[in-house]
């Protein structure tokens, strides 16, 4: 149906390389990287620095660890202080609590035609409360 499957011969330098390690810049094709998050402890003393980014990256950190209230606080003082990725994560927390009204107003916030277009989506629906 799809044809013959055929291999690859793996390069040289990706034979030994684990899985999910980055294909070293101009290794024959697209790369990627992979930034681990820090701890729990490194991003909450990163995140007191003030830096939208860290207070962010706390957020998911606090959210992976399934205490998406607490993630929210520090999703919202990211996106108060300037994080484009703060408001994203913010606004869909909200969706996901079912304030799609105020999800709205945060992905307008972003600034651009995707976040206009999901605040747009939003708007015309009514809040709900969250399925728990």
């Amino acid at each position: 149906m799809f044809g013959p499957w055929r291999k690859r011969k793996a390069s040289p330098s990706s034979a030994r390389r684990p899985a999910g390690e980055a294909r070293p810049a101009g290794a024959g094709g697209p790369g990627f990287t992979v930034t681990p998050l820090p701890t729990e402890t490194a991003a909450r003393q990163a995140a007191e620095g003030a830096s939208p980014e860290d207070m962010n990256r706390l957020g998911i950190t606090l959210k992976l660890a399934g205490r998406t209230d607490e993630a929210a606080e520090w999703f919202r003082k990211a996106a108060e202080a300037g994080s484009t990725d703060g408001k994203a994560n913010l606004a869909l927390y909200l969706m996901g609590q079912g304030r799609n009204q105020e999800a709205a107003e945060w992905f307008r916030r972003i600034g651009d035609p995707l976040g206009e277009a999901f605040a747009r989506r939003l708007s015309s629906e009514p809040d709900t409360p969250p399925d728990r």
